[in-house]
């Protein structure tokens, strides 16, 4: 080119500056004077960091060239000449871009405080390249774990022995907490922020606090998941498993498979998650009165128990929208002692709570059971459902949501 005016040189090196921007690859068409231009250099690794590898070492070595390429791409140190990856400078550049690209700097610069710590702060896992010695250093491991709680892996044991540090760990990443010291993974602090923050990191928890039934409960309290690590006895437990499900019916989905066919546990979860359906035994999803209470809790429900219940559908769906409680379920007891009619036909009703509240409420005489047991549900307040002991001892299903309440009238003998 040195032959050519200086007009052409011009027109070619811009016509090369522009094809080079378009695509980094037209950099290796270019003759060997053109692919040695800091400018048409710079547009190419900006664009793509594989162009590092089709230039020379003196270009490799040009620190203002290999600044641009880290600040695009923090892995093209990996491409760099030796002198350049232990450069501050640019090793710096390099990891403010990506904190990962620390394992390629030298090893002076992985010795450096400064340089680790811009490091860590963009990935907490860029721990791991540091210098030993560093990866003891609390502020660095601090910064690390807050940045990603997995990083405790990379830290000494002093500071997986540490306290504050294995708090910010797991805080950040509940998976942490399989890093921590012996010590703290049966600490409940530290195991409950783990916990809090993905249940299934209770299965790093210490052995003694996954088979203590206070731990488990609190565990399960804080995310479901975590039932899925708790001590085997536990897991296949009816009582244990009844206690547990009442807490967060979810559970039910990581219990002993023998639970999902026990009807007892899959009615008190089905109250408190309708999805667990989902994991009943078939004869459970085909049993009527629990997918009223599944479709209860969880209008989706039904498509679980659809294969066997499919001709019901219309007459679960009317029975789960009622207050009626359906056999087995949890909720408030109510005696109604007294149906009797008033002047102008009104039912007069006087029922009690298990707790001796009374009511007397006045209701239409075409109303129904299922109006009554909306009206207790409501002065109750707690419950979606409840039972009612009628006159007689007939105690209603969901499915008698419709007996008109006139039909349990006190007839006074002549």
């Amino acid at each position: 080119m040195d032959e050519l005016p200086d007009e052409s040189r011009q027109r070619y090196h811009l016509e090369a500056l522009v094809a080079v921007r378009r695509e980094w690859h037209n950099l290796v068409l270019l003759p060997t004077v053109l692919r040695e231009d800091p400018a048409i250099v710079v547009a190419a690794v900006r664009q793509n960091k594989d162009a590092l590898q089709h230039l020379s070492s003196s270009m490799l070595d040009d620190q203002r060239i290999a600044i641009e390429a880290v600040s695009n791409d923090g892995c093209a140190l990996q491409f760099l000449s030796e002198s350049v990856r232990d450069n501050k400078e640019v090793v710096i550049a390099a990891v403010r871009q990506a904190g990962w690209a620390l394992q390629y700097a030298g090893e002076a610069p992985r010795a450096d405080r400064e340089v680790v710590l811009q490091a860590v702060r963009q990935d907490g896992n860029s721990l791991q390249f540091a210098q030993e010695d560093l990866r003891e250093d609390r502020t660095l491991v601090l910064t690390a774990v807050r940045q990603r709680g997995t990083a405790l892996r990379f830290a000494l044991k002093p500071l997986q022995a540490d306290l504050e540090v294995v708090l910010e760990a797991v805080r950040q990443n509940g998976y942490a907490l399989q890093y921590a010291s012996e010590e703290l993974r049966a600490n409940p602090e530290v195991v409950w922020a783990a916990v809090r923050q993905h249940g299934w990191a209770f299965q790093y928890a210490a052995t003694a606090m996954r088979q203590d039934l206070a731990a488990v409960h609190e565990a399960v309290r804080l995310d479901p998941r975590a039932f899925k690590f708790a001590g085997e006895p536990f897991r296949s437990d009816p009582e244990h498993v009844l206690q547990v499900v009442g807490l967060n019916g979810d559970v039910l989905l990581w219990a002993a498979d023998e639970l999902k066919d026990n009807r007892a546990v899959a009615m008190v979860a089905v109250q408190q998650s309708g999805r667990v359906s989902q994991c009943l035994s078939a004869k459970l999803r085909a049993d009527k009165f629990i997918a009223v209470e599944a479709v209860r809790q969880n209008g989706d429900a039904f498509q679980h128990f659809a294969a066997a219940l499919c001709g019901e559908r219309a007459r679960i769906l009317e029975a789960a929208a009622c207050a009626i409680a359906a056999p087995g379920a949890a909720a408030p007891v109510f005696i109604v002692h007294d149906i009797s009619i008033l002047e102008g036909g009104l039912l007069t009703i006087l029922a009690s709570s298990m707790a001796a509240e009374q009511w007397t409420v006045n209701l239409p005489k075409e109303a129904r059971i299922a109006d009554l047991a909306a009206w207790l549900r409501e002065r109750h307040g707690r419950s979606t459902s409840v039972y009612l002991s009628l006159p007689g001892g007939f105690v209603p299903t969901p499915f008698d949501l419709n007996i008109g309440l006139a039909s349990f009238v006190r007839v006074e003998p002549d």
